[in-house]
């Protein structure tokens, strides 16, 4: 898709997706992540309802078809860590953290480099991504 075959509708798209990957970026997957694999890991109280609210922004809007399915894992993933961190149990929560944190990469750059396509920049590669140590 180009802005120019359908540019309205892909606007949209490309504003939608913009606002949704901004939104999930700042929600804090990585550190979260990080957070509950340490020696002493608790809960922020915010955790649940950022893991929430970007379950929600990338099930709200239309995805290209060669995201969807990356976007559904996502807020799937998104979903099961925002009901174990409403649990209240770190260590039980450390699991649906990495597997968000996961989604979030499997979904985060190929949607950044979908958009830098479809602006006419050349693919961004591993912008977006970070190094991971085991744990």
């Amino acid at each position: 898709m180009t802005l120019n075959s359908n540019p309205g509708e892909t606007a949209t798209q490309v504003a939608g997706m913009i606002a949704v990957l901004s939104h999930i970026d700042s929600a804090g997957f990585h550190g979260i992540d990080t957070a509950l694999r340490g020696e002493s890991p608790i809960i922020d109280e915010f955790w649940s309802s950022r893991a929430r609210a970007a379950q929600i922004a990338a099930a709200s809007i239309s995805w290209p078809d060669e995201l969807q399915p990356q976007a559904k894992s996502f807020s799937d993933a998104a979903g099961r860590l925002a009901a174990a961190l409403s649990a209240g149990d770190a260590k039980a929560a450390a699991h649906p953290a990495r597997e968000a944190h996961a989604a979030w990469h499997t979904l985060n750059t190929p949607a950044w480099n979908y958009l830098a396509k479809t602006a006419g920049l050349q693919e961004a590669g591993d912008a977006n991504q970070h190094q991971h140590r085991a744990p």
